[in-house]
């Protein structure tokens, strides 16, 4: 994965990522899981990481 160009640490990213893959939640709720592990993430960032 290049995370070249993104504001995120690239573990950030990758958690993320795994979130959304792993399970069937939406972008909104591994926000809101991000924001439990207080990383402040935006959902549309992650959809942009996932797509």
């Amino acid at each position: 994965m290049n995370a070249k160009g993104h504001c995120y640490p690239k573990s950030i990213i990758l958690q993320s990522v795994y979130f959304k893959l792993r399970s069937a939640l939406s972008y909104r709720d591994v926000e809101e899981i991000m924001k439990m592990r207080v990383v402040h993430v935006d959902h549309v960032a992650i959809q942009r990481w996932v797509g």
